[in-house]
């Protein structure tokens, strides 16, 4: 399709709406409920942007609606003409009222336990008029966040799509191993894909893990008895590390951060290792991402890579 604002406009601005409502809900079911409308009226309007496509956009399974390639390309590009028309709608507005001073950050859930309190009294110090608002998500979710506008700024790691964001790299982060401290591994010096041959593992659902080593570690044959436990969100797992139920491959920023919750862990290097780019990133030409990205990054510096 050629002229994407043509084809929406040709059908109205409704089914348009509504097939980015479906996109960033996942679901019929869910976007009605966003949108408070039925959701045979959901589907009837996703019909009939699909009929004027020319194509279905959106392949169904146990998880919801998949989006197609094309369905993604539509999304991105319908995206921003709507963002366009809530920037507009916003200066409307702002012209008759006093204006926000706002900034929404999106960083993984994890972050939320220790990093995010201390930026927010960084930021608090140096704007004490800003109204700070936090989005604790995944890391494919914090992309969408800021992809959509709404979030300014976002934590997370590369590869991003340089085509949409700006971004700081903040640090190289290792892998390590993280167990309860009376583990039998725990006074090794490093540990190795060979000493996790029985180990049961903490694991990050595949499709929601850019780390290698995320879904399952490689080497080996591990015990069939030795089960997995799989999360879908990074920042759950010490809880189940200190319950003595498993232990966890992660990397040394998120296992830092277990620290906060006060539980008896050890974090010990795990070889072979692989190396994660921390960045703070925000859309192309969202001001506020950019105005707070220093901030953010000599604070992580200061934090975490000068230990």
């Amino acid at each position: 399709m050629n002229d994407v604002a043509r084809l929406a406009g040709s059908i109205g601005l409704r089914p348009a709406q509504i097939f980015r409502e479906i996109i960033r809900a996942g679901s019929t079911r869910r976007a009605a409920k966003v949108l408070g409308v039925t959701q045979s009226a959901v589907s009837q309007h996703l019909k009939q942007f699909e009929d004027a496509v020319g194509e279905k956009l959106f392949v169904r399974d146990g998880r919801g609606l998949i989006p197609t390639t094309n369905a993604i390309e539509i999304y991105n590009r319908i995206d921003r003409y709507f963002e366009t028309l809530r920037h507009i709608e916003d200066e409307l507005l702002d012209s008759f009222s006093a204006t926000r001073n706002t900034l929404t950050i999106s960083a993984p859930h994890i972050t939320c336990l220790a990093f995010i309190p201390k930026l927010a009294l960084e930021l608090d110090r140096a704007d004490r008029t800003l109204e700070l608002h936090i989005k604790a998500q995944r890391y494919d979710q914090i992309a969408h966040s800021l992809l959509t506008g709404e979030a300014d700024l976002g934590i997370s790691r590369l590869p991003l799509d340089e085509r949409f964001f700006q971004w700081l790299e903040i640090a190289e982060i290792q892998n390590v191993c993280v167990m309860r401290a009376d583990h039998p591994l725990s006074r090794k010096e490093f540990i190795t894909e060979g000493d996790l041959v029985s180990e049961k593992l903490l694991s990050i659902e595949r499709q929601y893990a850019a780390n290698p080593l995320g879904s399952r570690v490689s080497g080996p044959r591990r015990d069939a008895s030795a089960a997995n436990i799989y999360v879908d969100s990074v920042g759950l797992g010490a809880l189940y590390i200190a319950n003595g139920l498993c232990i966890s491959v992660d990397n040394e920023f998120n296992a830092k951060q277990y620290e906060a919750l006060g539980y008896d862990l050890v974090i010990i290097p795990f070889r072979p290792t692989a190396t994660y780019r921390y960045v703070v990133f925000w859309r192309h030409g969202n001001e506020k991402g950019s105005k707070y990205a220093d901030l953010v990054r000599s604070l992580f510096q200061k934090e975490y890579c000068q230990r």
